[in-house]
């Protein structure tokens, strides 16, 4: 079977950095997080990289693209993590739970990470984090005059946008890491202010 990462790169799938999943596999440890929230599965890549670090990690995903569920479906079940990970073909925007996670990934559409971050809140544990991936954007929040396109300009925009209102909210403990992987940051919600 051809491994996940050359299917990605041959089909042009965006997954995490090798940078970026040891950060993200690191701060798992470090938190002891045993229930995630993924948003945005593509093939499911993360999802399975996570699951595989401890038997007790159980994994909600979900992905719009009914292509890219599919093919994240087969690799979960190739990789026999069908009961640990859950799957759902749908928008993020339509997904609901009471369920606790002690982490949230954020890898979805960058625009929208300040709603998620607002949908979402509610189902963080009392000592969880949010983990949110390519808020350096290939290094155009850094550079937008690199930006090729309009609708890339706008994009990057709201990218910086998210990451300054983020950083300056005093309900936020926030850590930003824009030279790990494509720009991360992990985020903590402050006790009361939920």
């Amino acid at each position: 079977m051809v491994s996940l990462k050359e299917y990605a790169k041959e089909h042009h799938v965006p997954i995490i950095q090798d940078e970026g999943l040891i950060f993200l596999l690191k701060t798992i440890n470090d938190y002891r997080c045993k229930k995630i929230l993924e948003l945005g599965s593509a093939i499911g890549y993360s999802a399975i990289q996570m699951a595989k670090l401890d038997k007790a990690i159980q994994i909600v995903t979900i992905e719009k693209k009914e292509e890219l569920y599919k093919e994240a479906q087969k690799n979960i079940k190739y990789e026999g993590l069908e009961n640990r990970i859950v799957i759902h073909n749908m928008n993020i925007d339509d997904f609901e739970t009471n369920e606790l996670f002690d982490l949230i990934f954020v890898d979805a559409a960058k625009a929208q990470y300040g709603k998620y971050l607002k949908k979402f809140k509610k189902n963080l544990a009392n000592h969880g984090v949010f983990f949110f991936d390519n808020l350096a954007f290939h290094g155009l929040v850094e550079h937008p005059e690199l930006c090729k396109s309009r609708n890339t300009k706008q994009l990057v925009k709201k990218i910086k946008k998210f990451i300054e209102e983020t950083l300056e909210n005093p309900n936020y403990s926030c850590s930003y890491y824009p030279d790990i992987g494509d720009g991360i940051m992990i985020l903590k919600i402050k006790e009361n202010t939920l």
